[in-house]
């Protein structure tokens, strides 16, 4: 008949149930593993009984002015022990300078005209008798003061803390000086002891004359400027002190 529309009716697939089933699985799965990824991610609020404090973020603790004046009496003990310890290297490269300044001494009379040839000779004959064995003297004692790591503490004083420094600075500004006058005299008795060699090889033979005479000229010239640098150094160390040493 005209105008007799069937409904149509449209009948669900054998596998539509079964494929709703894992689409709805694979839906949760992954919603579990986005919030799952969501919590790896975020970080958790600590409790705060279990929050780790940087010591160095802590407060510091009360000084005791007493405990602190009792550590620098203990440092300036430890600088004089410092001081101490500098003499011997000190005094060795006093006893070695000394002869290679009466050497350098007789070159300069002798370019000036104010000496002979055979009183200059005369000189360096007499500065060379030990020579070697006072190098060798310096050269011991100051690797042992080295080797002793010497060091002079300095406590930390805290502001508002009124403390007695006086003696631990003056050790401190003592040793500095006089390790600057050891450094000279390092500087200028290897200069002499390249010196002291040179002779030795020139009386043994195994140095030519020629070259022996243009050495010395090159040794003299930096053993004038060397040994002022040390008187220099040398005259600031005597004028230092460090009280009790």
């Amino acid at each position: 008949m005209r105008g007799d529309r069937r409904r149509i009716r449209l009948r669900p697939h054998p596998w539509f149930g079964t494929i709703a089933v894992v689409v709805a699985v694979l839906a949760m799965t992954t919603t579990f593993s986005w919030l799952s990824l969501e919590d790896h991610r975020s970080p958790r609020p600590r409790d705060s009984e279990t929050v780790a404090i940087d010591p160095s973020t802590s407060p510091p603790a009360s000084v005791d002015r007493e405990s602190l004046q009792a550590a620098i009496d203990t440092a300036v003990e430890e600088c004089r022990g410092v001081w101490e310890a500098q003499e011997q290297p000190l005094q060795a490269a006093a006893v070695s300078l000394a002869q290679w300044q009466l050497h350098v001494d007789a070159m300069n009379q002798l370019v000036a005209d104010e000496i002979t040839f055979a009183q200059a000779t005369a000189f360096w004959e007499q500065t060379r008798v030990q020579a070697a064995d006072n190098v060798t003297a310096f050269t011991e004692a100051d690797s042992g003061y080295v080797a002793s790591d010497p060091s002079c503490p300095t406590p930390v004083v805290p502001d508002g803390i009124v403390v007695d420094t006086e003696a631990l600075t003056a050790c401190e500004d003592g040793i500095e000086v006089r390790d600057q006058a050891l450094d000279a005299a390092r500087v200028s008795i290897r200069t002499w002891h390249h010196h002291v060699i040179d002779m030795d090889l020139l009386r043994a033979g195994k140095l030519s004359p020629e070259l022996a005479l243009e050495l010395w000229r090159r040794y003299w010239r930096q053993g004038v400027e060397e040994l002022a640098a040390y008187r220099e150094q040398l005259g600031r160390a005597e004028q230092e002190s460090c009280a009790g040493a």
